[in-house]
């Protein structure tokens, strides 16, 4: 039996969680018959009463401002959000949620919530906290390699940087 190392271990697991999420993305697990990735678009809306621009929304989702463009088109079309002209810029345009939109985003919220709870039952309860720690702690670790470029080899390491 090969013992495997540390990296190759996180890898696999990485891949087998994003395999599971990309299922639940394609079976439109969220509600309303919206895709996950526009789902968060909606939650994203959810907090901003005049509207956000496309770059902010880009930035939010963590994807280019092409890529935020065409999670918002379908949403249009359902009319669950609407383009309105920025008041301070009338060349930009803010993305707002429609009333529509509103009550989808609060139902995304109450089923990402039940969903949530639902994962959590399944880790026994004393290993609970732990289990977010460490999420938090790979969610970091990933975001200051997306940043830097990470490559295996590199001499910051997240220890390194906390002492």
């Amino acid at each position: 039996m090969q013992v495997k190392n540390q990296g190759q271990q996180l890898g696999e697991l990485c891949t087998a969680l994003v395999r599971r999420l990309r299922f639940l993305e394609r079976s439109e697990m969220s509600c309303c018959g919206i895709p996950m990735s526009q789902a968060m678009v909606l939650q994203t809306l959810s907090g901003s009463e005049k509207g956000e621009r496309m770059s902010s929304i880009a930035e939010a989702l963590g994807v280019t401002q092409s890529t935020a463009t065409r999670l918002v088109e379908p949403l249009v079309k359902l009319q669950q959000v609407t383009r309105v002209r920025a008041p301070d810029d009338g060349r930009s345009v803010l993305i707002r949620l429609t009333d529509s939109g509103r009550q989808s985003a609060v139902e995304l919220g109450r089923v990402s919530q039940r969903w949530s709870e639902g994962v959590l039952q399944q880790i026994p309860l004393s290993q609970r906290a732990t289990v977010i720690r460490a999420l938090e702690t790979v969610i970091e670790a990933v975001s200051d390699c997306c940043a830097s470029g990470c490559e295996p080899g590199q001499p910051q390491t997240m220890q390194e940087k906390q002492t």
